[in-house]
């Protein structure tokens, strides 16, 4: 993958950075989601809607960052109906998405487009082996409790901040979810 440096030159990425890039960067940016919030700002802002929601629908953009200091830009559409589905479709690469993540009660399903795979798995059972709270839980975490548009999420060695963009409120939505026959199954 090429970057340009502060210098303005192109430089080719390697390592488990530029791996992580595109094939799990949004697996990691779910699991991220999910196990640590802290909401940095407390004004009031259009999230202060989200108490009494019904549906929610909003553009984010945000940046992954590592410890060693390497960073992924990321956009992303966010859909959630109360208490039933999260909806998640990121973009980190020119536009083209990469990964949909849905998140229901009882299931996390993600497609990997870079890859071609998806993962299909019940949520209790990720709830045991990785901590993945329950879909009330990430709902939760994902509105920042009302506080912001604004949120920065740590999981050790990454931190995530993502602000939200063109938020709307109780506008029922579709949560598509197709998976190509020619996609692999993964299991973690």
């Amino acid at each position: 993958m090429k970057r340009r440096t502060e210098n303005g030159k192109r430089k080719v990425e390697n390592g488990l950075f530029s791996v992580l890039r595109f094939p799990f960067s949004v697996f990691l940016l779910l699991l991220l989601l999910t196990v640590a919030c802290t909401s940095k700002k407390k004004t009031v802002s259009p999230m202060a809607h989200a108490k009494d929601y019904t549906w929610m629908s909003a553009k984010v953009n945000g940046e992954l960052s590592t410890e060693n200091g390497e960073n992924v830009r990321f956009t992303g559409l966010l859909r959630m109906h109360r208490d039933s589905t999260v909806w998640l479709s990121v973009s980190a690469f020119m536009g083209v998405e990469n990964a949909r993540i849905l998140v229901t009660n009882d299931s996390v399903t993600m497609l990997n487009r870079v890859n071609q795979t998806y993962l299909a798995e019940p949520i209790s059972s990720l709830m045991e082996t990785h901590q993945v709270p329950s879909l009330q839980e990430l709902q939760s975490l994902l509105l920042g409790n009302g506080s912001s548009d604004h949120l920065e999420l740590h999981w050790a060695p990454y931190t995530a901040k993502i602000q939200y963009e063109d938020i709307h409120w109780d506008e029922p939505t579709t949560f598509p979810m197709k998976i190509n026959k020619k996609y692999e199954r993964v299991k973690l």
